[in-house]
């Protein structure tokens, strides 16, 4: 199926792309699919081509020295993959796992030179998108060893909170599911203590456990516990929960 410049369009590094340099992408891009399970960029490996995500979610992992795997961070819809891969001599310690069926848009090293020296915006927006990312990944292990486990997975549901963001008492369902264990790998958190703070949460009307959409988040319940460090119950006057 051919590439068309709109397809870029998901992408949100590369809005800032002339419609002449997204063509030249679109020309040498091509569509591929991953199963659940499989590599995207395999561990230990640099990456050898830019994927630009456009279904599904994969996840950046490390692997500690005995072997347990931590969830750095989840590529959605729109994610750059590898925007590194010009990068020379770049030690690549994690890997990109898909956790689901996961389509995406595939360029390689040798193409993205050839389209970079014509649009040099590319390279621009390809060292924006490092630098945005290693500065998102130093932000979530600062949270991890400061932030109490109520704050980080509160944040960790706003990130993935659907809706339309007009209500934001409401009830509404995660935009992609995530289990317990990728919770808590995320998060940094043993599975049964995150089991224990999302029923916590929901006993503070943050959090819907139980229902036919699967997990709901009221996101106004969840900024306030990111923001305030707060858990105001349901009962609790939304004033006096901002002010103490």
């Amino acid at each position: 199926m051919t590439v068309t410049p709109q397809s870029l369009s998901v992408c949100r590094s590369l809005t800032d792309l002339t419609p002449a340099a997204r063509e030249a992408m679109a020309e040498h891009a091509r569509e591929i699919e991953f199963q659940p399970g499989e590599r995207l960029i395999p561990l230990g490996q640099p990456p050898q081509r830019l994927l630009i995500l456009t279904d599904g979610l994969a996840k950046l992992v490390g692997i500690s020295l005995s072997g347990h795997e931590r969830i750095l961070c989840i590529h959605r819809s729109g994610d750059m993959v590898g925007p590194s891969v010009l990068m020379d001599n770049v030690e690549n310690e994690h890997e990109v796992v898909a956790m689901s069926r996961v389509r995406a848009l595939a360029i390689s090293r040798r193409d993205l030179l050839i389209v970079g020296r014509t649009h040099p915006s590319l390279l621009m927006a390809l060292a924006r998108e490092v630098s945005r990312q290693l500065v998102a990944m130093t932000e979530r292990v600062m949270t991890a060893t400061s932030a109490e486990v109520p704050v980080r997975l509160s944040q960790l549901l706003l990130e993935f909170a659907g809706g339309d963001g007009d209500d934001l008492e409401a009830f509404v369902p995660l935009a992609h599911p995530l289990t317990h264990e990728s919770m808590a790998q995320i998060i940094g958190a043993s599975r049964p203590h995150t089991s224990t703070v999302l029923r916590d949460l929901e006993g503070r009307g943050a959090v819907q456990r139980r229902s036919g959409r699967g997990l709901l988040v009221r996101p106004s319940r969840l900024r306030n516990i990111v923001e305030y460090g707060d858990l105001p119950t349901d009962s609790e006057p939304e004033s006096l929960a901002l002010s103490a």
